[in-house]
């Protein structure tokens, strides 16, 4: 099993102990995250703690990572009597199609997702994305699917990309054809919410910057099984959810691999909460057998100037855990060389951690031959 590059503390609390401070108001936080020096959104009416969140090298937040952003529907006047109407056909006669299926499946799996991460993730042999874009307008007309984007005060000249989730006849027509209880919090009822008073964004950025690993490892065909927030249970009676699970191959004749996954957004008490679920991780790890426990934990940051907090942190309250870094950013731009970074906390460095089995192009099993392998014998009763 691989080591951890932060295993061994000795020589990271000999350098940095005099450089510790608490910070103020929270005497539990031994390690403080650099502040900014400049403030990247200079022609924006800026909130008064906005400093308590921006990166420390002064650029925007990552395209899922603004702490500020709250929720605005795009069709706040959906008719509900339209996904009525459409749900009860659909059951009627059973008329549902492959198309309808595979995204009705991948958004009570993901709960919402951006036009782009639909494109990929479900309907990557589509050669028009005309086509799946009138697709997408159809369901939002029949009242199947809520589209919304978020505000924010803070602009960085990006245009907000637009969202889709699932209305409560979706909700229902999905949890009826995969019985599955649905948790509430993935119906989107659309309503016209007065700008800044919406839902904040942070809880479904998570959603969103995690999906964009997800639709990476299906793009390169790695990936086996992706949980969201999966229940682990313990023999003790004890549990750990992390963030999402990805199980990948990396060729046919070793075993699969297992990533955890979890994505750190600043917003507010963000400090004492990922000092927090850091420690939890520590001790689901530890208390995991070596069979279940996962190669490597993907913590997605908000930009690269984060990841050395981070890193210190993590070095702090979950020391045996081995970690890869990644970014919004970084995720957009598809997996690469340069998608992972370690920290080196004696050297104070970050630096790329290449993984070739996750790049387009590697010579192992892929997923979709892995899957083809699975038998499919079933027997037909004879009358």
């Amino acid at each position: 099993m691989s080591t951890n590059p932060f295993k061994d503390l000795d020589n990271y609390e000999r350098a940095s102990e005099s450089k510790l401070h608490t910070l103020p108001g929270n005497p539990y936080l031994e390690v403080v995250p650099q502040r900014a020096e400049t403030n990247p959104y200079e022609g924006s009416c800026c909130p008064a703690d906005l400093y308590d969140y921006l990166l420390p090298d002064g650029n925007h937040f990552g395209m899922f990572s603004d702490p500020y952003a709250t929720l605005k529907y795009v069709d706040n006047r959906t008719s509900s009597s339209n996904g009525r109407y459409w749900l009860d056909m659909k059951t009627m006669d059973n008329s549902f199609t492959d198309r309808e299926i595979a995204l009705l499946h991948f958004l009570i799996e993901h709960r919402l997702a951006t036009r782009q991460q639909i494109v990929r993730a479900v309907f990557p042999d589509e050669p028009s994305k005309d086509i799946i874009k009138a697709f997408l307008k159809r369901n939002r007309n029949r009242g199947v699917l809520s589209a919304l984007s978020w505000v924010t005060p803070l602009n960085d000249g990006r245009k907000k990309p637009i969202l889709y989730g699932l209305t409560r006849a979706g909700i229902t027509a999905a949890s009826e054809l995969f019985h599955r209880n649905i948790p509430n919090g993935f119906t989107f009822t659309p309503a016209s919410f007065p700008n800044g008073t919406g839902p904040n964004m942070s809880p479904f950025f998570v959603d969103l910057v995690m999906n964009e690993l997800y639709c990476e490892l299906v793009r390169i065909d790695r990936l086996i099984s992706w949980q969201r927030a999966p229940h682990i249970s313990f023999p003790d009676g004890s549990y750990f959810f992390p963030g999402a699970t990805a199980e990948v191959i990396k060729d046919g004749d070793e075993p699969l691999r297992l990533f955890w996954v979890e994505a750190v957004r600043p917003s507010k008490e963000w400090l004492n909460r990922t000092k927090t679920r850091f420690e939890r991780m520590e001790w689901a790890y530890t208390k995991s057998s070596e069979t279940s426990r996962p190669i490597r934990v993907i913590i997605i940051a908000d930009g690269d100037s984060r990841i050395p907090f981070l890193a210190e942190l993590a070095a702090r309250y979950m020391p045996t855990v081995p970690i890869l870094f990644t970014t919004d950013e970084r995720l957009l731009n598809g997996l690469n060389i340069n998608t992972f970074l370690q920290y080196n906390l004696a050297d104070k460095e970050l630096k790329g951690a290449s993984i070739p089995f996750l790049q387009e192009g590697y010579s192992g099993m892929t997923a979709t031959a892995y899957h083809e392998q699975m038998s499919n014998n079933i027997e037909d009763e004879d009358f």
